[in-house]
């Protein structure tokens, strides 16, 4: 029985030794096959054409299921070697890098036309645990969690508590913290914030009891300052310390925030600052600035009070009667009588002084 044991251990290991990556799609693949699991004096190394790539230093190496890695193992650590190659290495200086350069193996002059490079990254055995998913090396260290390429390019570093993949992006959690980030590892949001949520497209997040929007690809909308943000009529309104304004979806200013209350009425912002009011357009143009004590509208026209003294605007803002007078009357052919220190005086609808009898059908008293 033990003389059976050993001659399938010698079998295994004969075919552990030259066990080689089968071909991958694309016009290198047939490169794969020249890869082989070497063992030497029970130690397990990574060859190419017979050549050394990775010494045989390892207990274990093991070819992952679409053969673009190989996951290495020292004691009860694990690391993993990327293999792969291209007709393109960046760094300038490719020629010069050796095989026994450790973290990035190079060869170049494989191909036909001696322009075909390949390489071999070894992340020595740092880790506790390493899953192979993708294409992607998902690594564990003392708790953490972070992601390589196969070839063995970092993606995220390995610093997280907690990695998802969520509609393409990885979203990650450190501590209590949560960031988001692309596939290929570029930064979308910060580990920063307390809670992040997709809403219609666009991140919406919270920061210490603060609250901001970003967009899908990270640039900010409004910053993470707002105690309250709410989306009404396609624009935000927003609070921060009791005060109120509001912003486009794009995230400029309409209103800065800075009023007590903000009403749409017929499609103007009517909006308060302690006891005075103001009136602004829609898109943010001021029509009446916020000073007056009270402010009504008469046949399309504001009508406003300032302490005891009285005033009439137009619609769009411009004064006809400037807010001066003690006493205001409107007449039934729309002109008005005004009164300022004892002096009753007759303007016309546009504000012109004149003479003239007519009835009156409003006054301010």
């Amino acid at each position: 029985m033990n003389r059976s044991f050993l001659i399938l251990t010698c079998c295994f290991l004969m075919y552990t030794a030259t066990m080689t990556v089968r071909a991958q799609s694309g016009d290198n693949a047939h490169y794969y096959r020249e890869f082989q699991v070497t063992l030497n004096d029970g130690k397990y190394g990574l060859l190419f054409r017979d050549e050394v790539v990775v010494p045989s230093e390892y207990d274990t190496i093991i070819a992952q299921k679409d053969n673009r890695g190989f996951i290495s193992k020292q004691g009860d650590k694990y690391g993993f070697i990327g293999v792969g190659v291209t007709n393109y290495i960046p760094a300038s200086n490719a020629d010069n890098i050796s095989w026994q350069d450790w973290n990035y193996l190079v060869k170049k002059g494989i191909g036909k036309k001696n322009n075909i490079y390949l390489f071999a990254s070894v992340v020595p055995c740092n880790f506790d645990k390493i899953e192979y998913s993708d294409g992607r090396f998902l690594v564990n260290k003392d708790g953490l969690k972070g992601i390589y390429y196969s070839h063995g390019t970092k993606i995220l570093p390995c610093e997280f508590d907690e990695i998802k993949m969520i509609d393409g992006r990885y979203w990650v959690r450190k501590g209590s913290l949560k960031g988001i980030y692309y596939s290929h590892g570029a930064r979308i949001l910060p580990c920063e914030f307390d809670e992040i949520r997709n809403i219609d497209g666009k991140y919406w997040v919270s920061k210490d009891g603060f609250k901001g929007i970003y967009y899908s690809h990270g640039a900010r909308i409004l910053p993470c300052e707002f105690d309250e943000i709410k989306m009404i009529d396609g624009k935000y309104q927003v609070s921060k310390n009791g005060l109120k304004g509001i912003y486009y979806s794009h995230g400029a200013r309409i209103l800065p925030c800075e009023f007590d209350e903000i009403k749409n009425i017929d499609g103007k912002y009517w909006v308060s600052k302690g006891d005075l009011n103001g009136v602004y357009y829609s898109h943010g143009a001021r029509i009446l600035s916020c000073e007056f004590d009270e402010i009504k509208t008469v046949n399309g026209k504001f009508w406003v009070r300032k302490g005891n003294l009285k005033g009439v605007y137009y619609s769009h803002g411009a004064s006809i009667l400037k807010c001066e007078f003690d006493k205001i009357e409107l007449m039934s052919d729309g002109k008005y009588i005004a009164y300022k220190n004892g002096v009753k005086n007759l303007y016309t609808s546009t504000g012109s002084r004149l003479h003239t009898d007519s009835e009156v059908i409003y006054s301010t008293n």
